[in-house]
């Protein structure tokens, strides 16, 4: 049993890691559908409003 001790730490570490990535992606999918995210524009919206944001500051 001692020797099959590795496999199964290495196992139970992959397997970890693989619901991790799993989570990350499905949170990413949420995302993308509810609304949390703007992949499409969000950014280039957002640097549109910055000179106008940054003369009222200055």
């Amino acid at each position: 049993m001692a020797s099959r001790l590795p496999l199964l730490i290495t196992l139970a570490g992959v397997a970890v890691l693989f619901l991790a990535i799993l989570f990350v992606f499905a949170l990413v999918i949420g995302a993308m559908f509810f609304g949390g995210i703007e992949f499409t524009g969000g950014s280039m919206d957002a640097a549109a409003g910055a000179p106008a944001v940054l003369h009222l500051a200055a």
